[in-house]
């Protein structure tokens, strides 16, 4: 239901009266996800962070997935971006990501580029660990 001016009200002051089933265009939570991005060395096993954030939704995720897996392509040699950006237009894989975060389900995605990997996960907050991983490897 749409919020209405109550009956009545005339040229005087005004008052917004919004119903209780009134349902907010987003979420009220902040952080119900959260994001890493890794790179991951495996000669000697070196890690390091390169970045995290915790969206307050699914769709918030997949975005930050993908402006994240966007930044590694632009750094990676063509033939070795080529499957990242095939990721990045591929709309099926990006809602399966999405289906499976609305279902509380974590999603990762798998960059090599010889030796070094990166690691970008998206998980439920709400996640206790050891469920079922879905990987995308580009």
């Amino acid at each position: 239901m749409l919020p209405t001016m109550p009956p009545g009200a005339g040229t005087g002051a005004r008052r917004l009266v919004v119903d209780a089933r009134f349902v907010a265009p987003v979420p009220l939570v902040t952080g119900a996800f959260h994001c890493v991005c890794l790179a991951y060395r495996t000669e000697t096993g070196e890690a390091f962070r390169l970045g995290s954030r915790m969206p307050a939704s699914a769709w918030g995720a997949v975005l930050w997935l993908s402006w994240r897996a966007a930044h590694i392509a632009d750094q990676l040699d063509p033939h070795v971006a080529r499957p990242v950006r095939a990721w990045l237009e591929d709309r099926s894989e990006q809602g399966r990501a999405l289906d499976r975060l609305v279902r509380g389900r974590p999603y990762v995605l798998l960059i090599w580029d010889g030796s070094l990997h990166y690691v970008l996960s998206v998980a439920p907050r709400s996640d206790g660990g050891g469920v079922e991983c879905s990987a995308a490897g580009g």
